[in-house]
């Protein structure tokens, strides 16, 4: 099998979701993970999760090193507009790899290998395209892709790297911004493409439900399925949803949490299995189809008195005051520039 390595730039408190994320790591043997951060909370790290302690004043040093012309990271955010460059920032902790990539914290992980199998790996030198899990063949020429000029754009890594505000390089930005995954089309990198093989969830909503990328037109949909849960057993995840009164579960290589509070009270790492629900986690060693029946109907309540919607409301007031000061930051940068 391949060897690969995820790398994941985390400064300040890991997550409270970060004890499960590193157990749905651990069963994929296959893959590696490097967690760079400040962070020295004493958790449990398997065989194929390394760390490596850094400040970020240090990290950003460190970058700084890699590039002729002073970098912004004013923020930890901003470091994912270099993760593009992390073949070339990490250079020699990837040494030996076959490909490296990025992903989240915010997620979990199903069997990999099920999904990037050894046949994909031989066959792209990309895999998949958002930024919560992108794989890249740790090649001279995947590498440096990062560098080659946007010609529809007319912009490069230098306009990115040395803006302040966040610009999405790593993903798809709305605006008239180049990305690495433009370069890559534009580039013709085989890029492997599976937009139903994962779960992005829609944020700051009472039940789960997905969006779908399309990597043609750029474009995101909803799914048609409006409630489903998740079930992590012995290392595989499933998708489980009702249709037509019947309970359907679907294989999947990963579901991405966003910006959720998750409440493990009820989580049991001794538990061979464990349902993740809009609220938190419940560990059983197993779970009947009744049993997921009974808690997705119980879950369909919360699309009727929407709580997670409603507290939004009465206390999202702060994180919205935060990110509209984070657009105004970059209007402000965009215009001064005369980008506008």
């Amino acid at each position: 099998m391949y060897s690969a390595c995820f790398i994941i730039p985390y400064f300040g408190k890991l997550p409270d979701n970060f004890e499960v994320f590193l157990r749905t790591c651990e069963i994929n043997s296959e893959f590696d993970w490097m967690i760079v951060t400040n962070d020295n909370t004493n958790y449990e790290y398997p065989s194929n999760v390394h760390v490596k302690y850094i400040e970020f004043s240090q990290f950003v040093d460190s970058v700084q090193t890699c590039f002729d012309f002073p970098v912004a990271i004013p923020q930890p955010y901003k470091i994912c507009d270099f993760r593009p460059a992390f073949g070339k920032i990490f250079e020699k902790e990837l040494y030996g790899y076959q490909f490296w990539g990025h992903c989240d914290s915010d997620q979990y992980f199903g069997k990999i290998s099920n999904f990037i199998t050894e046949n994909i790996l031989n066959s792209y030198d990309k895999i998949l395209c958002l930024g919560h899990f992108t794989l890249f063949r740790n090649i001279p020429e995947i590498n440096n892709l990062y560098l080659i000029e946007d010609k529809a754009y007319k912009q490069g890594y230098k306009d990115v790297l040395t803006y302040e505000g966040h610009w999405i390089f790593d993903e798809w930005p709305k605006s008239k911004r180049t990305s690495i995954n433009r370069i890559s089309k534009q580039e013709n990198i085989k890029t492997y493409i599976c937009p139903e093989c994962f779960c992005d969830l829609v944020p700051f909503k009472s039940l789960f439900r997905r969006t779908i990328f399309d990597f043609q037109t750029e474009t995101w949909a909803l799914d048609i399925v409006k409630s489903e849960i998740y079930l992590w057993n012995n290392g595989r995840l499933f998708r489980c949803y009702m249709d037509s009164k019947k309970l359907k579960t679907e294989e999947i290589l990963y579901v991405h949490i966003r910006q959720r509070k998750l409440h493990y009270k009820n989580y049991n790492k001794e538990k061979k299995s464990f349902l993740i629900i809009p609220d938190s986690l419940l560990s059983a060693d197993s779970f009947s189809d009744k049993e997921i029946i009974k808690i997705l109907r119980k879950t369909d309540f919360r699309g009727i008195f929407h709580p997670d919607e409603i507290l939004c409301q009465m206390y999202g007031i702060k994180y919205y005051c935060i990110r509209a000061a984070e657009e105004l930051k970059s209007f402000y940068i965009d215009f001064m520039k005369g980008e506008m």
